[in-house]
């Protein structure tokens, strides 16, 4: 009953639709013509049928611009009418051409309809069905219960549907399946333009094709360039690829998928998430590109890693269809909640989970402050392995009350252990430290300034425990009164806590002043303080015992 109604709807609708075109159509096609018959074999007369005549053997009649052909027929000269019985046909015009078991034609109305075996061909699309009604004053054909067209290499089904032959547009409703070599399509509503070679769909649609699956409610194929659009929110995805957004446009000949506004792609292998208002994927490179407010999320375990650059890169296997690693461009930042960084460019090693940081990085760890040339990080299990610090490397701690803490040399090596710094391996002929030394209680001993070519430096509870100092080694310890502000800082010393992002929603946050504490260099230290000096003040200071413990080693 329901796909009655429908049926009815529809037909209504069509019909109001074709107001316009009716009021188009010339002189011969508006007023009354005879139906004329031009051949039979036998014919027989019955004015007891009702002023029938009967035709037999290769008949043919015209009406008007149409030609009708079939085994036998009965003509009702009154009405006007006939039926047509085996191998009917009808030429239509130049193009279109109808087949069938049986037909009724009404001359007045110009309406026909088709029964059994029913077959419309208009150059290379063919449709075939049980019953077909045309109207050829509105050139349009109608079946109502299910036909198959087949144009090309393309086979369409559907459950009802409109052929307008003048527009070269089918309409399909209701079950809507196309096949074809390339794709395979299923949608409610379909539009096709063979003029154009233009398909339209509405409601919910799946095109599904070897490389990937498109689903939409709306949107368009151009079937000779096999370009797909669909707009209200698509989603396309394969075994590890997934791409949500407002708008998709996909180009499968050179397998470019670009989608719009609110783009969310996802690769499952990785868990890594990337979003932007506008994402490319090319999937014969095996690279998407996202820009425009871009940022990556690695989603796997309770805490997730947040990636903010200007632009994003993510280059995936294309056998395995699985990422290989993520590239961040320009003004990047990210945020998890025991990690934060900036830098210029970043990329992360998806494999490995490690993540390299390019051009002016510098890395947060709870109260450590990592900057260098380059800085390398390994993750395990989501959390800090190690990090490398390669030139100009430099870790800077606030201490507890005031002043800072701080490493420096060529190389630092940092193992972290459930978070935090464990050890740190400082290489490359020179080290320096400056550390403010407290008792257990908290009270400052003094502020000890060291150097040496290496050190190794064994943290606990996020403090001092042990340096080793190897070679080389100049070591004073200053009271705090002692040591000029000037002097308690390490060549270089730069602290950016105003560019540290405070949350996920802060990586977005575009730093301009990075340093609200200018950059200090130290003086020289006073040659006259040397360090039994200052040994033998701590001694006569009677302070307790200190907080750490320092070995030299020649």
């Amino acid at each position: 009953m329901m796909k009655r109604v429908k049926w009815l709807i529809v037909s209504l609708f069509l019909l109001l639709s074709q107001c316009v075109v009716a009021q188009e159509q010339d002189t011969e096609q508006r007023k009354k013509t005879r139906i004329n018959i031009l051949h039979y074999d036998i014919a027989s007369y019955s004015k007891s049928m009702g002023d029938v005549q009967r035709l037999i053997g290769h008949v043919k009649m015209r009406h008007d611009s149409a030609y009708f052909f079939c085994d036998s027929a009965y003509y009702y000269q009154k009405n006007n009418s006939f039926d047509a019985y085996q191998n009917v046909h009808i030429i239509v015009n130049d193009s279109v051409e109808i087949f069938s078991d049986l037909l009724n034609y009404d001359g007045d109305s110009r309406f026909a309809e088709f029964h059994d075996n029913v077959h419309l061909r208009d150059d290379s699309t063919n449709l075939y069905t049980e019953y077909l009604t045309y109207d050829r004053n509105l050139h349009l054909a109608c079946y109502p219960d299910s036909a198959t067209t087949i144009r090309g290499d393309k086979t369409l089904k559907s459950h009802f549907g409109y052929y307008r032959d003048r527009l070269k547009e089918f309409s399909f409703f209701e079950n809507v399946e196309v096949y074809s070599p390339k794709y395979q399509m299923y949608t409610d509503t379909l539009f096709y333009n063979t003029g154009i070679e233009k398909m339209w769909f509405e409601g919910p649609t799946t095109i599904i094709n070897k490389e990937n699956i498109l689903e939409g409610k709306h949107g368009y194929y151009l079937v000779k360039e096999d370009h797909v659009y669909l707009d209200r929110r698509p989603y396309m995805h394969n075994e590890t690829q997934q791409i949500w957004s407002d708008s998709i446009f996909y180009d499968r000949n050179i397998g470019l998928a670009q989608a719009y506004s609110q783009v969310d792609m996802i690769d499952t292998s990785y868990k890594v998430i990337m979003r932007g208002d506008y994402v490319e994927m090319w999937e014969n490179e095996g690279l998407s590109f996202a820009t425009d407010s871009a940022y990556a999320i690695s989603y796997d375990g309770g805490d997730s890693l947040y990636i903010h650059g200007d632009t994003l890169f993510m280059y995936f296997d294309k056998q395995e269809e699985e990422a290989k690693k993520l590239i961040a461009h320009c003004h990047v930042r990210f945020f998890k909640s025991d990690l934060q960084g900036k830098c210029d460019t970043l990329t992360y090693l998806m494999a490995d989970s490690t993540i390299r940081m390019r051009v002016a990085p510098i890395l947060w760890s709870e109260d450590s402050q990592l900057t260098g040339t380059d800085i390398d990080i390994k993750l395990r299990d989501h959390k800090v392995d190690w990090v490398l610090q390669q030139g100009n490397a430099f870790i800077i701690s606030q201490d507890s009350i005031e002043g800072y803490n701080q490493i420096k040399g060529q190389d630092i090596t940092s193992t972290f252990k459930e978070g935090n710094i464990h050890r740190v391996n400082v290489d490359g002929n020179k080290a320096e430290t400056i550390y403010w030394i407290r008792d257990d209680e908290g009270g400052i001993i003094g502020i000890d300034v060291s150097n040496s070519e290496t050190m190794v430096i064994e943290m606990e509870k996020q403090s001092v425990s042990i340096i080793k100092s190897f070679k080389s080694i100049n070591e004073t310890m200053y009271p705090e009164e002692d040591l000029k502000e000037n002097e308690r800082y390490l060549s270089g010393f730069k602290w950016h806590d105003e560019a540290r992002p405070k949350d996920k929603d802060d990586i977005f946050r575009s730093v301009e002043a990075e340093m609200p504490k200018a950059e200090v260099t130290p003086t020289e230290t006073p040659k006259e303080q040397t360090t039994e000096v200052a040994e033998e003040a701590e001694v006569k200071k009677e302070q307790p015992k200190r907080h750490r413990e320092r070995k030299k080693v020649e």
